[in-house]
């Protein structure tokens, strides 16, 4: 998967889901692991192939797949459920 957080560049990596976090781990070296606890989601929006999540504090996110929509179909389920 890919994505940006705020109007930051575009990542690839790992998008991973938690009990109470999603974890965003990019494939770059040293480029730090992006964690949000779901208490802290705002809302999110699936949208033209591509999911948006406003957090509280941070910036939002943008999330897209080239390969599997499916799967990003799911993650906006998973995480709108854990938004309310």
């Amino acid at each position: 998967m890919f994505w940006s957080i705020g109007d930051g560049p575009r990542n690839v990596g790992r998008v991973e889901l938690a009990a109470d976090q999603l974890s965003l781990s990019p494939t770059t070296r040293g480029a730090g692991i992006d964690v949000t606890r779901f208490r802290d989601l705002v809302r999110v929006l699936l949208e033209r192939g591509t999911l948006r999540v406003e957090r509280r504090t941070q910036p939002p996110l943008t999330i897209g797949s080239l390969d599997t929509p499916g799967a990003l179909r799911e993650l906006a389920e998973r995480l709108s459920a854990a938004v309310g």
